[in-house]
């Protein structure tokens, strides 16, 4: 991994300028025998279809994605192709880049796109980090909202603000590391995403070098069973730059 992933991003910073994105969580128990993820139900109103969802998402809508492999370390998942509304930002620390993002996009969901329609929050929101040319150096952001399965098929509104885009991710393979608690610095992060890329390497397993993920369910104010994951992309993927 790229200076060991010294540059990371916090989740919680953001949302405590913005609202909520209620979930919470437990890392669940590893188990060899899972093949899917643990799901409650989530009704799509204005779909009339029912989807199922990992329980630390509470009812609202996450990507859809299918457990291959489980062990203490990590999970090997399998994502479908799935829609976002995303944003850039380029800054030296995470807490400087999500609350710009955060806002971008919340503004985005609260009516600010050309059909001027209020978008229902989803979990989690995800971060891709790339890496940082050097120590000093701003680091490339990209902060993303799942977009409800409402707007899947039928396309989300074109945001307003040349800044935030919709974008495009075909299904994929990542390995995910999972925690509770804050994970609300710098360096809880880098030791979480250390942790996992080293789990990988002492496995043999091959994965994207040039970036990682964080995903955070939890607005700040949730004290308890809270649930942090961070991800790389599973295989040698030189480019998995969303489509937009």
């Amino acid at each position: 991994m790229p200076a060991r992933l010294a540059t990371v991003v916090v989740l919680a910073l953001a949302l405590a300028t913005a609202g909520a994105i209620p979930a919470e969580a437990a890392r669940p128990s590893a188990s060899a025998a899972t093949l899917t993820a643990e799901p409650t139900v989530a009704a799509d109103a204005s779909e009339g279809v029912d989807t199922k969802a990992p329980w630390f998402c509470h009812n609202l809508d996450c990507p859809r994605f299918t457990v291959l492999e489980s062990t203490d370390d990590y999970e090997l998942r399998e994502y479908e192709a799935a829609s976002w509304v995303s944003t850039d930002v380029s800054a030296y620390a995470y807490a400087l880049a999500a609350r710009t993002g955060f806002q971008r996009l919340y503004q985005y969901i609260d009516g600010a796109n050309k059909e001027a329609v209020k978008v229902p929050m989803t979990a989690p929101v995800v971060t891709r980090i790339g890496a940082a040319a050097g120590p000093f150096c701003k680091n490339n952001f990209t902060i993303a909202f799942f977009v409800p399965f409402a707007f899947q098929s039928k396309g989300a509104p074109q945001p307003n603000n040349p800044d935030v885009y919709l974008s495009y991710t075909p299904a994929l393979k990542v390995y995910v590391a999972q925690t509770g608690g804050f994970v609300v610095d710098d360096y809880s992060i880098s030791r979480m995403a250390n942790r996992l890329t080293d789990a990988l390497d002492d496995a043999g397993l091959a994965y994207a070098s040039g970036e990682f993920f964080f995903a955070g369910y939890d607005p700040p104010f949730r004290l308890a069973a809270r649930h942090n994951e961070v991800a790389v992309l599973a295989g040698e993927a030189a480019d998995s730059q969303p489509a937009q």
